[in-house]
């Protein structure tokens, strides 16, 4: 049997070798916290980075939608202005065909 001495040596040796350990494992759980944590902010930043690229595709194509529309609205506009002239013009030739001055 060994004497008392020899086993409080033990003891007490392997007490600074179990907290090392603790300490390693806990400096490992932090590292691996932090590369999860890496990975969330990547796996987020594509997630956002998605979302406004589709947003803004999105809003896009209301904004090119719009712009037909109102490129239809203008011609259409154009079309009857210049109908509405042309029926004036007409109507002017006509009255001035029934009106007969005579030359000085």
């Amino acid at each position: 049997m060994s004497p008392p001495q020899d086993r409080s040596r033990n003891s007490c040796s392997s007490e600074p070798l179990a907290k090392c350990l603790q300490a390693k494992k806990d400096l490992e759980a932090a590292i691996s916290g932090i590369v999860k944590a890496e990975q969330q902010i990547k796996e987020n930043w594509r997630e956002v980075k998605a979302k406004i690229h589709s947003h803004i595709s999105r809003h896009l194509e209301c904004l090119r939608s719009r712009e037909v529309w109102l490129f239809e609205q203008v011609d259409l506009i154009q079309q009857l202005k210049e109908e509405a002239l042309q029926q004036q013009a007409q109507q002017l030739y006509w009255v001035r065909s029934g009106v007969f001055c005579p030359e000085f």
